[in-house]
């Protein structure tokens, strides 16, 4: 039976075995922009494992992707990529295996492990101006995306990672005080990142604390200094919009963490948010991880 959460405080604690864990997931955009839809669905399966942690209390993990499908609108795997999916998955290979660096609280601060993303990225390029010589923009852009400076960035702000490091481990969760954090969503509208103020509060628990759902909502951060207003006035300009209308941008968000406080774990979670400029634009994303049953 599910309660309401009571006046004490709930901590949540990390499960701290060296073990890999096996999760799927599922990372869905889909974009409507006038009469035309795109969508993109991608598949992963990953085992994520504790390495031990640094002298200075950060955690180490380590996130070996074994298998990556594009699927079609009926979540079957794609058996022919077009040319955009095949770039795409030549791409993604730089990320097959991952080392982090980690609060004690689960959120990523560090990628431990560039230079070595950057030498699996030296041998990816030359594959693809082998075959494609038209994308040489494109790889410029990406090579100044893995500079050192620049790279840190990229991967904290990119919106899966953000959502499997969830952040939620250690804190004390109080009844109507939700845990408040900024984020950015990375490509939210367009090509521009989104400044957002996410809240994460307990909404169930049974009896005994052994299953706990933590929901998750947010808006958009419009005072923070990197909304990028101007360029999205410009964007939504070169939209076919009509002369003298307004046009407001809706924003929703959603999603929830289940967890098992007793084995320190999250068995499942998922997470939904929409940009919507009415009848000119609207990205939908969705995104979902669970851990494989057997753990």
């Amino acid at each position: 039976m599910e309660n309401i959460l009571s006046h004490t405080t709930e901590i949540i604690k990390l499960n701290g075995e060296r073990i890999p864990r096996h999760y799927t997931a599922e990372i869905s955009n889909e974009i409507i922009q006038g009469n035309k839809k795109n969508k993109t669905t991608i598949a992963l399966g990953f085992n994520l494992t504790y390495l031990g942690m640094t002298p200075h209390n950060m955690l180490n993990y380590r996130l070996k992707v074994d298998f990556r499908y594009f699927l079609n609108d009926t979540l079957s795997a794609i058996k022919k990529l077009n040319k955009a999916q095949q770039i795409a998955d030549t791409v993604c290979v730089i990320n097959n295996i991952l080392e982090f660096k980690l609060t004690k609280n689960f959120k990523l601060i560090k990628v431990s492990n560039t230079d070595d993303i950057r030498i699996h990225w030296m041998k990816v390029k030359r594959d693809l101006l082998q075959k494609h010589p038209d994308l040489e923009a494109m790889i410029k852009d990406f090579d100044w995306q893995l500079e050192e400076e620049n790279i840190q960035q990229i991967y904290l702000d990119d919106n899966f990672y953000n959502f499997l490091f969830s952040n939620i481990f250690y804190h004390e969760f109080e009844k109507d005080k939700p845990l408040i954090e900024a984020k950015i969503i990375s490509n939210g509208i367009g090509p521009f990142n989104i400044p957002i103020i996410e809240e994460k509060t307990i909404t169930k628990k049974d009896r005994a604390f052994t299953n706990v759902t933590i929901s998750t909502t947010a808006k958009i951060d419009v005072a923070n200094k990197k909304f990028p207003l101007e360029k999205l006035n410009a964007f939504i300009g070169d939209l076919p919009t009509i002369e003298g209308n307004n046009y407001d941008l809706d924003f929703s968000y959603n999603g929830q963490y289940n967890v098992v406080p007793q084995l320190g774990l999250v068995s499942n979670a998922k997470l939904n948010y929409v940009f919507d400029i009415k009848d000119v634009y609207k990205k939908t994303t969705q995104i979902t991880f669970n851990l494989e049953k057997n753990e």
